[in-house]
């Protein structure tokens, strides 16, 4: 399709339009800017810098509060000489730009404009609030200074009107007032000349010395009431129970309890001493160090007073306990040389029994000896209850050795009568052997298996005599009972093969006897099965032969046959 010259000229007048549009619209969103930045600038230079300048170059001002004054001043000069001119510059060029349709510059040069524009505002309103704060400090200065003047009148009037409770540091208190008095007079000074900033920091450091000296003047008291009512009020208590328990015949070892009590005295009147000065700090130090050490004095008396109950209650115990001791020791002895005469021993029982009357000899020396320290009131408590529970534990130690040994002697009985047992168990079994070949009617047994069958025989025998001497040896019997109990089972297992080859085999030819004219195969394993039975009692063997050659000839016949001897055989059991 081709286009027509109007249709050209349309499109171009279209085009044409359209850049028209695009150039008014950022012309008109320049100027927009433009005004904008224009607005900020005006409302940035009608802030009051000016004006509070002016009002403090009025006043009489001095020190540093002078420096600063000068300081602001030369700051504000440089943004109006500079700062202000080079951002109507700006201004002024990015709006030449716009009307010249050149928007590119117009923008960049709007850019810088607003660059600088927000770096001198914050300037100007940082340096307005700084001035602010200047002008306003004369005020604050002034109220913060009737707030400290009336709580320094309230505590001078509390040091005088209450010296007593301060005790010997009302003198340091006095001193520290005189200080802050001195303070007020510079403060007032520096104020008249001008120095607000120098006056202000006077007054940061009367707030902290007014601080401190209100929390002196609260903890003093407080700190003396503590001494004389908790530590020193438990030292007298120390003392007083101390001499008690010496007249009720305590003993207290290298612990010198009147010296500890001396020295902790001593450290409360440092302490004493700390806080007349005013040093409360130190002063508590000392305060808590005493206050641990009276702890643990009371902790160290309360443990020799409960040692001493401890003591009364548990040492006719331990009397008993040492009498039942040896009273075991004297049964074990009894029973181990009892059993000996029957038994032959392996753990040296009758020395470890001797070893344990040892002990409990030692035992019984060492209570005495406690027993006599407390006749003789020389016995330190403390030691005394703990010597009872490590010779308590010590008897209760033999005394588990003594059962021990007992309960392990007692054994030897159960084992014997369970190795009789198990030999009757043994010789029952072997009849029952012996039997079952019998009514199998066999006509003969293998060398091999009458040498198993004679070797456990004689192995019974071995051991029904060991078991009927006068003092057995119980270790051996076991050792000989499981030999024969694994000979035994290797011997019933041999039986058990016999017995069941034999029977096997008888069934399997009869069993076969019905293919034995037709089949001469069968014919020639039925002879030599029956020479394996009858000739060389090898009816393992014998079974073999007729059975491998059954399969053959009929498959299922072996199985049948085994299915029904096992059926006969377990009808019988």
């Amino acid at each position: 399709m081709s286009l027509t010259f109007t249709d050209i000229l349309f499109i171009l007048v279209i085009l044409f339009v359209v850049v028209l549009g695009i150039i008014y619209y950022l012309k008109t969103q320049r100027n927009k800017e433009i005004t904008e930045l224009e607005e900020r600038k005006e409302a940035m230079m009608s802030v009051s810098v000016a004006d509070q300048l002016f009002t403090l170059k009025n006043m009489d001002l001095a020190g540093q509060t002078k420096r600063k004054y000068e300081s602001l001043v030369a700051s504000w000069q440089t943004m109006t000489n500079f700062k202000f001119t080079e951002i109507e510059a700006a201004l002024v060029g990015a709006e030449q730009y716009t009307e010249q349709m050149n928007l590119g510059r117009a923008k960049r040069a709007l850019d810088e404009a607003r660059e600088m524009l927000d770096e001198t505002e914050s300037a100007v309103y940082e340096l307005h609030e700084e001035l602010t704060a200047l002008l306003e400090l004369p005020e604050t200065n002034h109220e913060r200074h009737e707030g400290f003047l009336d709580r320094y009148n309230k505590a001078r009037k509390n040091v005088m009107n209450h010296s007593f409770d301060y005790g010997p540091a009302i003198e340091t208190l006095e001193k520290n007032l005189q200080y802050m008095e001195l303070n007020f007079t510079r403060y007032n000074e520096v104020t008249t000349e001008g120095d607000h900033i120098e006056a202000e920091a006077m007054l940061d450091q009367i707030e902290t010395e007014i601080s401190t000296l209100e929390d002196i003047l609260e903890k003093i008291p407080k700190m003396y009431e503590k001494i004389k009512d908790d530590y020193e009020d438990a030292l007298d208590d120390l003392k007083d129970g101390y001499q008690q328990m010496l007249d009720q015949h305590f003993n207290f070892e290298n612990h010198h309890v009147i010296e500890d009590i001396d020295e902790i005295r001593e450290k409360l009147n440092e302490a004493k001493s700390e806080i007349k000065n005013a040093d409360l700090a130190d002063a508590q130090i000392l305060m808590d160090k005493s206050q641990r050490e009276i702890n643990a004095l009371y902790e160290y008396l309360e443990s020799e007073i409960q040692a001493k109950d401890y003591v009364n209650k548990h040492l006719n115990q331990l009397k008993a306990q040492i009498e039942a001791v040896m009273e075991h020791n004297r049964y074990a002895g009894i029973e181990v040389d009892r059993i000996a005469q029957s038994y032959l021993l392996h753990e040296n029982e009758v020395d470890q029994i001797n070893e344990l009357t040892d002990q409990i000899s030692a035992e019984h020396r060492k209570y005495i000896d406690l027993d006599n320290s407390l006749v003789e009131r020389d016995a330190v408590y403390s030691n005394v209850a703990e010597m009872i529970r490590k010779i308590g534990q010590r008897l209760s130690d033999i005394d588990e050795k003594q059962q021990a040994i007992i309960a392990r002697l007692g054994e030897l009985n159960k084992r014997e009568k369970e190795a009789k047992s198990n030999l009757d168990l043994y010789e029952l079994d072997m009849r029952n052997m012996k039997r079952r070949l019998e009514k199998q009617h066999l006509p003969g047994l293998p060398e091999s298996y009458y040498s198993k069958f004679y070797n456990v025989t004689d192995q019974i025998e071995f051991l029904s005599q060991q078991l009927n001497r006068v003092r057995i040896d119980m270790n051996e019997i076991e050792q000989i009972a499981d030999k024969l109990e694994n000979d035994l089972s290797e011997l019933e297992e041999t039986t058990e093969q016999i017995v069941d080859a034999s029977a096997l085999t008888e069934y399997m030819i009869q069993h076969s006897n019905r293919f034995r004219y037709d089949v001469p195969e069968m014919d020639r394993a039925i002879r030599d099965a029956e020479h394996y039975f009858y000739d060389e009692f090898r009816y393992p063997e014998a079974l073999n032969v007729i059975e491998k050659v059954l399969r053959r000839v009929d498959p299922d016949g072996p199985t049948q046959v085994r299915r029904m001897y096992h059926q006969e055989k377990q009808s019988r059991l």
